[in-house]
């Protein structure tokens, strides 16, 4: 059992982080019919889940960390009882 119990505030911006998925969602959309036309429907739903999820990390990274416009944020971290 651990002694540290820890809690945190975070702040998560909605309307970026819609957009992020938006845009996530429409580039694998135009990756997916690019690339993958003609392949089977397992294909198609393996790469697009796979670049959907990659495309979602690299944008919040990006805001995150290049931009300075974060998606998630941690306010404060205290301890809890």
């Amino acid at each position: 059992m651990s002694e540290y119990h820890y809690a945190a505030w975070v702040v998560l911006d909605l309307r970026l982080l819609v957009f992020v998925l938006l845009i996530s969602g429409f580039v694998t959309l135009g990756l997916v019919v690019l690339f993958f036309r003609g392949r089977r429907w397992h294909e198609w739903v393996t790469a697009s889940i796979s670049i959907f999820f990659v495309m979602t990390v690299l944008a919040v990274f990006i805001f995150n960390r290049v931009a300075a416009y974060p998606v998630f944020l941690i306010e404060d971290i205290f301890p809890f009882p």
